[in-house]
C-alpha cells in the first residue's frame, strides 16, 4: 500500500489520509458521558465493537465503526439531529488513526447494498458487519454514504500512540491531558495530540458547552 504521503490528499480536499471515531453518551445503560467513553477507550486501549442492538451490525458478528470524513467537514457530521442530546448519533469526542495503520489492522470500507442486492450477492453470514442498508437516494429512503463509513470485524486495538484524541472544547483537552499527567498508568493508549472540536470545526453551534 502506498504510504500516505504518495497519496493525492493534498490535491483532493474531499479525501482525508485519516479515519475518525466519534463516541456517544451511553448514560441510559451505564451511566457514561460521551467524555467518560472516549477516557474509558483509552484506559482500556480499546475500540469495543458495536453489535446489531447497538449499532445497526448486520449479522452475529460486532464491528467497530469509523468514518472517511475530512477533518474539516465533521462540523457537518456533528449537526442538529445527528447530536440531538436525548438520543444522539454522535458527540464531539472520539479518536483519528491514519488509514495506512486501520488497514493493516483490518479496517475496511463497508459495502453499501440494498437487502435484495445482499441477497442476489450472497454475502456469507460471517461477512454481514461489512454492509450497511441503502435503499433509495432521493430523501426517501436508507442513505448514510455521506458518513464514507470503514468497520473492522470485532474490536478495535489501539496503538499505545494514536495519532489524535477528539474531544469538544479547550476545557475537555485541559482536562483530559492533565488526567494522563497524574494518572499515565491508567492509559493503555496515550493520543500524541488532543484536538478541540469547537476550534477544529470553528465552533459547534448546536452543542451546549461541557
Amino acid at each position: 500500500m502506498p504510504e500516505t504521503s504518495v497519496l493525492p490528499f493534498f490535491e483532493r480536499p474531499d479525501l482525508s489520509p485519516f479515519l475518525v471515531h466519534l463516541t456517544r453518551n451511553t448514560v441510559d445503560a451505564d451511566g457514561y458521558t460521551a467524555y467518560e467513553n472516549l477516557v474509558s477507550i483509552l484506559g482500556t486501549g480499546e475500540i469495543r465493537g458495536s453489535t446489531t442492538k447497538s449499532g445497526y451490525i448486520k449479522g452475529k458478528n460486532s464491528a467497530a465503526c469509523f468514518m472517511d470524513v475530512p477533518l474539516g467537514s465533521l462540523k457537518y457530521v456533528l449537526n442538529e439531529s445527528n447530536t440531538a442530546p436525548k438520543n444522539p448519533r454522535y458527540e464531539a469526542y472520539g479518536l483519528i488513526f491514519t488509514k495506512t495503520l486501520a488497514y493493516k489492522k483490518g479496517v475496511r470500507p463497508v459495502l453499501y447494498l440494498s437487502d435484495s442486492e445482499l441477497g442476489k450477492m450472497g454475502v456469507p453470514a460471517d461477512e454481514l458487519w461489512r454492509v450497511v442498508r441503502l435503499e433509495a437516494v432521493d430523501g426517501t429512503g436508507v442513505n448514510w454514504v455521506h458518513e464514507r463509513e470503514w468497520r473492522c470485524k470485532g474490536n478495535f486495538t489501539l496503538p499505545k500512540n494514536p495519532l489524535a484524541a477528539l474531544v469538544q472544547t479547550t476545557d475537555d483537552a485541559r482536562k483530559l491531558r492533565k488526567h494522563i499527567n497524574s494518572d499515565p498508568d491508567f492509559f493503555e493508549s496515550i493520543p500524541g495530540s488532543i484536538i478541540p472540536l469547537e476550534i477544529l470545526c470553528q465552533g459547534l453551534p448546536y452543542l451546549a458547552e461541557s
